[in-house]
């Protein structure tokens, strides 16, 4: 098969995967948590109708937070902006920015690496691109915190896109040589540096170490722009350390229990990751590591020099993945919830499909007789395989919390059953119902009734939460309610 047609095939069947995805947002609505950090932004727009005036108020609520709870600036900042503030029929832009903000930053990394640096082919990238997205999108392991939570999405799920896309910029300034275009990509690259800075601390420790690691081989080889990343590398240090230094982070640390010690942390980091990789490890991620390092074998052979060390490039990756879960470890945070377990997942995916393709470029650069020859077409058997593997591996999927096996458990498919059992629209008028009464100003006293059916990849009800006063206590500031209840059970 041409590499043209099944690039095109790939893109056509990502997008008739994404669909159901977006659609479903249209029926989503606000979860306790967004309440939380925007109220201070949702009067600022309610009183006013300015938009200036709700950023203001979302950075006073940033600083405000810096000292009652967490130091983290730049989550907190865009979790005062969920696009309920602006009304609960806008929180659907929240899944569009989480969803296209991963996609665009997967593609532009992947560009930077496959194309631009290994000088793949236009369809090889792209088919790279649809089957890291598919797993990514489709087999998240909470795709509700990734994708359909404003507040744990933009925190987690969009700050790892902006530092896929800080990569693939850094990858970017490293080889222009352009004086203009290198002075606009560095300050770029100070703005996201100053962004990830305040972030949540698993992905903040991830930049940090690949930074290092960028500017002392920038070091060691004496690449001329050596300076310019130690600066950045500063940079994120010196932000790191202004969010650590947040006086409500200790104030945060007092409601979590059974913190750890920094070397227990480490050690703990390095059995659960481990574990988590055999875990995650699945047919359909096998399928696409297959076709990509096939595809590229090609453009392996012609840079095969560039893989001289694959077992020193595995442990590095192996520790990288791993030192992202010390952060919440260290906290008594255990794992993180399934927000922080999605950033898990994502690297995941690129690890694997990354060091097979270097294994792959250095098993031929050991001259093993393979001569692969630049080619248009894909090999049918290879690619025959890759789909056996695929389908068989959807079959056999399980989600935790399922109880059955097959593809209606994947992302698209409990969507689309969502909206084919009605689940989603019954959700949506009896959402509707509670916020015209939450929004009526006439009613100062609001009595919530639960919401049933939930659709499996929302978030749930907040009546229905455990922390049911602290949820009825942000619906009355949130919209100015003299009390908020709910209606006993029958």
């Amino acid at each position: 098969m041409s590499k043209k047609i099944l690039a095109f095939l790939c893109v056509i069947l990502l997008l008739l995967s994404l669909l159901p995805v977006y659609g479903l947002s249209f029926f989503n609505h606000p979860f306790y948590d967004d309440f939380g950090f925007s109220i201070k932004p949702h009067a600022a727009w309610r009183n006013t109708g300015s938009h200036m005036a709700v950023l203001r108020a979302a950075w006073e609520n940033t600083l405000g937070t810096r000292n009652t709870w967490e130091g983290t600036y730049t989550t907190t900042f865009l979790s005062g902006l969920q696009p309920g503030v602006w009304g609960e029929d806008h929180y659907w832009i929240g899944t569009f920015v989480l969803v296209t903000g991963l996609l665009l930053a997967l593609g532009f990394f992947l560009w930077q690496v496959l194309g631009k640096t290994l000088h793949a082919d236009a369809p090889t990238v792209i088919i790279a691109f649809c089957g890291l997205a598919f797993l990514m999108v489709q087999l998240a392991p909470s795709p509700s915190e990734a994708f359909f939570w404003f507040n744990g999405g933009v925190a987690y799920t969009f700050l790892w896109s902006l530092l896929l896309l800080t990569a693939g910029c850094w990858l970017a300034y490293a080889r222009l040589k352009t004086r203009g275009k290198s002075a606009a990509l560095f300050a770029l690259l100070l703005v996201l540096a100053v962004l990830l800075g305040g972030g949540k601390y698993s992905m903040v420790l991830v930049a940090l170490l690949l930074a290092l690691a960028f500017t002392l081989l920038a070091f060691v080889r004496r690449h001329p722009k050596r300076l310019a990343f130690a600066m950045l590398t500063l940079v994120l240090l010196l932000c790191l350390a202004f969010s650590a230094s947040a006086p409500g982070n200790a104030v945060r640390a007092k409601t979590l229990q059974g913190g750890l010690s920094a070397p227990m942390a480490v050690a703990q980091a390095l059995y659960f990751g481990l574990a988590l990789m055999g875990h995650w490890f699945s047919l359909p991620l096998l399928a696409v590591a297959l076709i990509l390092t096939w595809l590229l074998l090609p453009t392996l052979r012609r840079n095969s020099a560039a893989f001289a060390h694959p077992l020193w490039v595995t442990l590095a990756a192996l520790c990288l993945f791993c030192a992202q879960l010390a952060p919440t470890l260290y906290t008594g945070n255990f794992l993180g919830d399934g927000r922080v377990m999605n950033t898990y997942y994502y690297s995941y995916c690129l690890m694997v499909c990354g060091l097979a393709t270097y294994w792959a470029g250095f098993l031929l650069s050991r001259n093993t007789g393979i001569q692969p020859e630049p080619s248009p077409r894909v090999s049918l058997p290879v690619l025959a395989l890759a789909a056996v593997l695929l389908v068989v591996g959807m079959a056999a999927y399980r989600p935790q919390g399922r109880e059955s096996y097959g593809p209606q458990n994947s992302t698209a498919g409990t969507a689309v059953f969502s909206l084919l059992k009605g689940e989603a629209q019954a959700y949506d008028r009896q959402m509707d119902t509670r916020d015209a009464a939450m929004n009526d100003p006439a009613q100062t006293t609001v009595a919530l009734r639960p919401v049933d059916p939930v659709p499996k990849v929302f978030m749930g009800d907040a009546a229905d939460s455990q922390a049911i006063d602290y949820v009825l206590s942000l619906y009355a500031e949130y919209y100015r309610k003299e009390s908020v209840t709910l209606v006993p059970k029958e």
